[in-house]
């Protein structure tokens, strides 16, 4: 009888540690996911800020030499504040 106890006890333990690293596993997961997520909302902002600098470039263009780099510092802040709206 003892011996089906322990048997009973091994089984268990090996499910439990089996439990355990599965969920090791999917935390393991759970944290890339979030990880890429964070990157990729990164890299849209960057997106937008981007395009907002090139809006504001060619919008101060058409105003003359001194409207480029102004414009476009003011389309990169527009499109790092719109950004951070949506």
């Amino acid at each position: 009888m003892s011996y089906g106890l322990l048997g009973l006890r091994q089984k268990m333990e090996g499910q439990a540690m089996q439990g355990l690293g599965d969920l090791a596993g999917q935390q393991r997961q759970a944290k890339m996911q979030e990880d890429q997520m964070k990157q990729a909302e990164r890299t849209q902002k960057m997106q937008v800020v981007g395009m907002g600098a090139g809006v504001g470039a060619m919008a101060g263009a058409k105003i003359g030499s001194v409207g480029g780099p102004m414009g476009m510092a003011i389309g990169a802040g527009i499109g790092l504040l719109a950004s951070s709206i949506f």
